[in-house]
């Protein structure tokens, strides 16, 4: 039987631990936020915010407030560059939004809802970037093919983080496109190896029809929460008219007894 999607209205440490061990594929908290405020996030962002693409990814149609970790490419000086920016980047996005903002909201729930609460991961005893602000263009091109993110695979070479037992993403979406921004999940968490015969050639992107099983569609509402696990296959489907804007981070999953961890 296949992991189901599953919709609550709160952010509790039962469901988080069901959706770490993968005994459910999403979790969904459609009303993490409400209409009013996501209307009044979109628009500090479209005065306010400065958005640019990723640095190693000119031509994929996404722009970010934030550095990540998948743009350093294991380089040691994008690594420092990293570092450096990542302990700016929430105050730039209290700037923008106040305290009051998409990416806290995130925080303050995993703070209440996980026993232990969370705390900012950390890299060579520097905090990490935390998270970002991410806006997909409306174009045919407007999607975010399939891929896989893992902290492990993003740093190979370092076992700082051996003991990380599973990664989420979370995304709290404050304004969604008219059409299409469908987030695509499939049940299926590859290999190093077998994610070496998947890929397409273009930056780490997964051939669609490789892929050996069918994918989920959900289709995100204006304040939304979705998570789900990250080293499973996932991606946005085309986005037709308006934005489609979303506060997003990893979360980190030890142990029970710990915190989680956030990054981006």
């Amino acid at each position: 039987m296949n992991p189901s999607v599953r919709m609550t209205n709160e952010l509790v440490q039962q469901d988080l631990i069901d959706l770490l061990h993968g005994k459910i594929l999403a979790l969904r908290i459609p009303t993490f936020e409400s209409e009013s405020i996501c209307k009044k996030w979109q628009e500090k962002l479209s005065l306010n915010g400065r958005l640019n693409r990723y640095s190693n990814a000119l031509d994929v149609p996404v722009n970010r407030i934030g550095m990540t970790l998948f743009e350093t490419e294991n380089k040691p000086e994008k690594i420092i560059q990293y570092l450096k920016e990542g302990q700016k980047t929430r105050s730039t996005i209290r700037k923008i939004f106040g305290r009051i903002n998409p990416l806290e909201q995130i925080f303050k729930k995993l703070s209440s809802g996980w026993t232990s609460g969370y705390e900012i991961q950390k890299m060579a005893e520097k905090c990490m970037n935390p998270g970002i602000i991410r806006s997909f263009e409306s174009s045919a091109k407007g999607g975010l093919p399939p891929h896989v993110d893992s902290l492990l695979k993003d740093l190979p070479d370092s076992d700082e983080f051996s003991d990380m037992k599973v990664q989420l993403a979370a995304n709290l979406y404050f304004d969604v496109s008219e059409t299409g921004g469908e987030l695509e999940l499939w049940d299926y968490a590859p290999t190093s190896s077998e994610l070496e015969e998947l890929y397409t050639g273009d930056y780490d992107f997964i051939d669609k029809e490789k892929i050996p099983v069918n994918p989920c569609r959900l289709q995100p509402q204006k304040g939304e929460l979705i998570l789900f696990r990250s080293n499973c296959i996932h991606s946005v489907t085309n986005s037709q008219g308006g934005t489609r804007s979303a506060a997003s981070c990893f979360i980190g999953y030890y142990d029970e007894n710990k915190p989680l961890t956030v990054w981006a």
